[in-house]
């Protein structure tokens, strides 16, 4: 394609992909090896077009990773022939496969992600690989954005994906995402370079399908993805601030067992955003989550935190992990470990109330007891005299 044709104009050139490398660089910028995630749609092919060319330049050992998810027919053959593709430039290129026994029915495209980034973070610790590229791009933000809105997310949920972010020793790392679509599909073009088509992108079964489909009309009214993403951005700089703020307070806490101990006035005594993400990131850590509870969630532990309630309500599980009450008075702390295999011994001495099923302990004497009519199973609610306080458990016939 000659040189100032409208899709040359439109392809992100290497200067440019140097600059947005440099703007997620992560704790080491020196890297020897690097990844990137491909599954052979245009925007992954893309990034790792790109990335090659880069990691040749700067003398980086690159790798692509595709990941077979096995889900429907046709996978394997479009696993090989991205190897094909990549093999013919050079590109060093592993299929990863997700193995599972019985047909995915619920919670499709998470438990897809699930496995995905579990799969490619095992390969990267296995080989030396501390950051692996991800091809999410400005219209995925933006779409990202309007879900989290529509789930009525806090407003650090807001700032959408992080450039760079840590997935249990292997960082993350999203170059494009101030760069739309349509220039990864020239870019593409420029390198006269095919991609396979995945038909899941238009099942509207999907929520990211069917927010991707609003923010079309939305477009239309002039609320554009780019909009959505700057304002992500923006966000973005706020969330990086309390970050620090929220990372200084955990340095703040002791190694103890498998996990960690903070002083209970340490944790609540700050204001309550960085209580929040504070623990989120140690629940991640330990737990070793790829993202974070959800904030109702969140809050109830941060609530019974704060409210002391005694030894004989001394524990929470959320995230994979167990926060744990120890001491009284000024030696008040909490323990923050993995949580043990569901069934195991030492999981049923130590139980506490499941935070991810269960809103609360049995409800309190005095209180008004409600019968909502919208719960759907047998179910009891009240609230605490306080008024505050939201006590709901569910059970099953």
């Amino acid at each position: 394609m000659p040189d100032g044709s409208p899709l040359r104009s439109l392809s992100v050139s290497s200067d440019e992909f140097a600059r947005l490398m440099a703007g997620c660089a992560g704790r080491d910028t020196q890297m020897g090896a690097l990844a990137v995630a491909v599954s052979g749609g245009a925007d992954s092919m893309a990034l790792c077009l790109l990335a090659h060319d880069w990691a040749t330049t700067h003398g980086v050992r690159l790798t692509a990773l595709t990941v077979d998810h096995g889900l429907r027919p046709g996978s394997v053959h479009e696993a090989a022939q991205v190897g094909a593709w990549l093999g013919a430039r050079g590109i060093d290129h592993h299929i990863l496969t997700w193995e599972h026994d019985a047909k995915i029915t619920s919670r499709v495209q998470e438990r897809a992600r699930d496995a995905r980034y579990a799969l490619m973070r095992n390969w990267c610790l296995d080989h030396g690989v501390d950051r692996l590229l991800l091809a999410h791009h400005l219209e995925d933000q933006a779409e990202t954005v309007l879900m989290r809105l529509k789930k009525g997310s806090g407003l650090l949920g807001l700032a959408g994906m992080a450039r760079v972010r840590d997935l249990g020793g292997v960082e993350l790392a999203r170059p494009l995402l101030d760069v739309a679509k349509t220039r990864l599909r020239a870019t593409l073009s420029g390198f006269d370079q095919g991609w396979v088509e995945d038909p899941s992108n238009e099942n509207t079964q999907f929520e990211r399908v069917r927010t991707r489909q609003l923010l079309a009309h939305l477009e239309r009214d002039g609320v554009s993805a780019g909009r959505f993403a700057r304002a992500a951005t923006s966000i973005a700089r706020v969330r990086d601030v309390l970050d620090t703020a929220a990372d200084e307070l955990i340095s703040k806490a002791d190694q103890v067992e498998a996990g960690l101990c903070i002083d209970a006035k340490t944790i609540l005594t700050a204001p309550e955003t960085i209580q929040k993400i504070a623990l989120s990131k140690l629940l991640m850590q330990i737990g070793s989550c790829a993202y974070p509870p959800a904030q109702l969630k969140l809050e109830r532990v941060l609530a019974w935190m704060a409210v002391g309630r005694g030894l004989e309500d001394r524990a929470r599980t959320l995230g994979g992990c167990v926060v744990r009450r120890t001491g009284r008075g000024d030696a008040l702390a909490f323990h923050v470990l993995p949580e043990s295999p569901r069934g195991s011994q030492k999981d049923r001495k130590n139980t506490g109330i499941n935070c991810e099923t269960t809103l609360a302990p049995p409800c309190p004497r005095g209180a008004n007891v409600l019968h909502p009519g919208e719960f759907t199973r047998p179910s009891w609610a009240c609230w605490c005299k306080e008024g505050y306080d939201l006590h709901a458990r569910l059970t099953s016939d």
